[in-house]
C-alpha cells in the first residue's frame, strides 16, 4: 500500500512539474521518495517491536498478577508491586526501542535529503 501510494504520489509530482526537470532534479526526487519509504519502515518496525515489548511485560505482569490471587495479602502485594514494576520496565524498553527507531528513521531522512540536494545542486552548476 504505501509503495502504490509513493508511486502515485511521485507519478503527481512529474505531473505537476511536467517533463522539464533533468536527469539530476528526478534522481534527487526518486532519492528522496526511496528514503522517505525507508524511513517509514524503520518507524512501522520499531513501533511493532515496541508493541510486542509492552505486550510481553503486561502478559508477564498478568501471570504474575494470577498466580498471586489467592496468597495471603502480603504476599498479594509483593505480587503486585513486582507486576507493576515489570509493566514499568517493559514501558521503559519500548519507549526507547520508538525513540531510536525514530531517530535511525529521522538521520536515514537528513541523509537522504542531503544526497538529492547535492544532486541537485550539481544540475544547477552544469546549467550555467
Amino acid at each position: 500500500m504505501k509503495s502504490i501510494t509513493s508511486l502515485m504520489l511521485a507519478a503527481c509530482m512529474m505531473f505537476a512539474i511536467g517533463c522539464d526537470e533533468s536527469a539530476f532534479d528526478q534522481e534527487a526526487d526518486a532519492l528522496r521518495d526511496a528514503t522517505q519509504e525507508q524511513a517509514e519502515d524503520i518507524r512501522d518496525q520499531s513501533q511493532a517491536a515496541a508493541e510486542q515489548t509492552r505486550e510481553q511485560a503486561q502478559q508477564k505482569a498478568e501471570a504474575i498478577r494470577n498466580q498471586a490471587e489467592n496468597a495471603p495479602e502480603n504476599a498479594e502485594d509483593a505480587a503486585e508491586n513486582r507486576a507493576d514494576k515489570i509493566e514499568e520496565r517493559g514501558e521503559t524498553k519500548a519507549d526507547q526501542t520508538e525513540s531510536q527507531g525514530e531517530q535511525k528513521a529521522d538521520a536515514l531522512e537528513d541523509a537522504g535529503e542531503q544526497k538529492a540536494d547535492r544532486l541537485e545542486e550539481i544540475d544547477e552548476v552544469e546549467a550555467e
